[in-house]
Parts: C-alpha cells; structure tokens; sequence
C-alpha cells in the first residue's frame, strides 16, 4: 500500500503533465476501440442476417465466393437450366435466380438496392417473416416491393417511381413490414427490368432452398459438380469467407490506430522519464535510508502503468460511448448496428494499454534504479 500510496502522491504533484499523458493515452486507445469495434458489429450484424435468410445454398460464379451482392452477373441462362435440372434430380424446394443492382451515392437516404426476382417470387421465400405492410408482397412487371425500413427512411409510399435509369422506371406497388433483417433495406423488382439496365441475361446468383432432410453440405457439393464454372456455397461457407476478410480489415484498423498508439506511448514514457530527473534526489535519498533498487524500479513502473490503465478504462468508456452513438445512427439509417465493443475486444485494448504503460515505463524504471547513491544525492 505504501507504494501506492507513493506513485499516487506522483501523478498528483504534476497535475498537468499527468492530464496531458492520460488524454494521450485515452485518445489512442479510444481509437483502437472505435476501429476494432466495427469489425465486431459486422461480425454480429452479419451473423444475424444470415440466420434470417431462408436459403441454405447460394450459386455464384466460381472466384466470387463471399455474398452475392456485389458479384457481376456472370452465370448464363443455360447454366442456370443446368442447375435447375440438377435441383429437380436431388430434390430441392427452390432455386431463384437473382439480380442485384446498386443505385446512389454515399448518403443513406439515397441510396437504393434492387434485387431481382423471377416472376411469381415474393420475398418471403428468401427472407423468412417478411410480410407485405401495404400494397401487393411480390413484385409484378413493371412495379417493385419495398423494405419497410427503407420505405420509411426515403419516403416511399405506394404510387411513388422508381428511376432505374432514363428509360426504365417502375412504381412502388408493396411496402414491407420491418422484420430486422436485411429485407427491410432492400427493393424487390422483376428480374427482367434489372436485366435490361445492365444489358445481360445474365445472372449474379442462384439462390437454392433446400427441403427439411437435405444437408446443405451434400447438395451444395453435387450442384458444383453438376455445373462446372460455379461456386456452391452454403451459409457457414460465407461466415467463414466473411470472418478471413473481416479478420484482415481487422489488422489494417489496427494498424491504422498503431500510430495513436505509438504517440500515447510516446507521451507516458517522456512523463515517467520527466518525473525520474526531477526525482533524482529524491531516489538519492529512498536508497540512503535503505530502499532497494527493485523498490525503485517496481515505483516507477507502477506510474507508467497507473497512467496507462487509467487511460485506457477512460479510452474504453469513451469508445462505448462514441459506439452506442454510431448505432443509433446506423440503426435508424439502415437498421443494422455496425459497431459493437464486446468482452474480448474491451479486454485486448485493455491488455494492449497497460503493455503500452509497461513498455513505455521500463527505460525510466531502469535508469532510476541504477542511479548511483553520492550522484542522485548530490544533485539539486
């Protein structure tokens, strides 16, 4: 207790310094907290998406494994016939053809994304608990379903156009209830308009629903099998690509808030240092009446490690803070939560801290417990 008591009367003699060193310290492990976290809540929100889509299996082309969404629309019609006779032969409920197509900018607000579907394909197929709010729940030619949640945020009502490009345009004919899920940001249309705004037959993916007693990995393997140039992959399939590439976004943010970090370890060893030079007398003094050089050196690595600890609890609250206000944000844009501070990431920037402290605190902790005794003594 002692010792504490010595490392607090400190921090406490240099108010300012102190101050400065736990901002530094709590701005650069907010930062890492702020990066890493989103990682985690695409983790989360990508998980819950997934366990909220109905089919098992998605067909893409081969070398475009991941989501659908962003794949150019690649497989032809006749290797879609192929799988479709393949389906028939092991017995699955559906295969759905799929468009997508992206229209907008960076803003929420306006920016809208069409999923094709074939005629007679209503939404609730892929997503499962959709349910029409207004209007019709499957697109028709020449009108268009909207998520509800979208809906809501662009001010679609039934009636309003849809401006595919200059000349197709549709009109909203359903509106869905907000289930959660990723329905509530999307607009569903007719396959057939998507096609001819991107001049192709083609499509971006297969979506196959397998019967209760099917095992996804099984089918999945005989629909590869059956048509070559694609990839089958099913539900676990995409969490493993999405984990790989979150993984390595993962490490640039880290990476990126590496440099915050450096500087708030930059910022407790220049304070400990101070404090070790204007101490010198004072260490002079403990080892004249008997304290020991391990004394010395566990007392002012204790500081650096109470600054770093300090800031980084500071920094982990803040972080959470900033989190939550990202959420309510991103939840009423487009109803998903982007960022989530967790357990393991609340304690790795805490780890991450007091090694930044610890490292940063050895040096000086080093050089006070060698100071000669007639030498610290004798200075002023």
């Amino acid at each position: 207790m002692e010792i504490l008591r010595l490392v607090l009367r400190n921090l406490l003699a240099r108010p300012v310094r102190s101050l400065l060193t736990l901002l530094g310290v709590l701005i650069a492990t907010t930062s890492m907290v702020l990066f890493l976290s989103f990682g985690e809540g695409l983790r989360r929100s990508l998980a819950q998406e997934l366990s909220r889509v109905g089919p098992a299996i998605q067909v893409v082309p081969e070398g475009t494994e991941g989501l659908a969404f962003g794949a150019y629309p690649e497989i032809t019609p006749d290797q879609v016939r192929a799988l479709e006779e393949a389906g028939k032969a092991l017995g699955v409920r559906a295969l759905v053809p799929t468009l997508f197509l992206a229209r907008g900018g960076f803003d929420p607000r306006t920016s809208f994304f069409f999923q094709g579907l074939p005629p007679g394909v209503g939404p609730d197929l892929l997503y499962p608990g959709v349910e029409a709010r207004e209007g019709r729940g499957t697109p028709t030619e020449g009108g268009a379903v909207v998520g509800g949640l979208l809906a809501r945020r662009a001010e679609l009502a039934l009636g309003h156009p849809l401006r595919l490009s200059p000349r197709v345009e549709l009109r909203v004919e359903g509106i869905l209830g907000e289930s959660g899920g990723l329905a509530d940001n999307l607009i569903f249309v007719p396959l057939a308009p998507l096609q001819e705004v991107l001049g192709t037959e083609n499509y971006s993916a297969v979506l196959v629903a397998l019967s209760p007693e099917q095992k996804a990995e099984e089918v999945a393997q005989a629909l590869e099998a059956a048509v070559p140039g694609l990839r089958a992959q099913t539900t676990g399939d995409v969490m493993r690509f999405a984990e790989r590439a979150l993984r390595i976004s993962d490490l640039v943010r880290f990476g990126i808030s590496l440099v915050a970090l450096i500087v708030g370890g930059l910022l407790v060893a220049n304070t400990v240092m101070m404090s070790v030079y204007e101490r010198t007398r004072e260490f002079g003094v403990m080892r004249a009446l008997g304290a020991r050089r391990g004394f010395i050196f566990r007392l002012v690595v204790l500081e650096a490690l109470l600054l770093a600890l300090l800031g980084g609890l500071g920094g982990l609250a803040l972080g959470g803070v900033v989190s939550h206000l990202i959420n309510l944000y991103t939840l009423g844009e487009v109803g998903l939560a982007l960022s989530a501070v967790t357990l393991r990431l609340s304690l790795f920037a805490l780890l991450v801290a007091l090694g930044l402290g610890l490292s940063a605190g050895l040096l000086p902790a080093y050089n006070a417990s060698r100071l000669p005794v007639v030498e610290a003594l004798g200075r002023v």
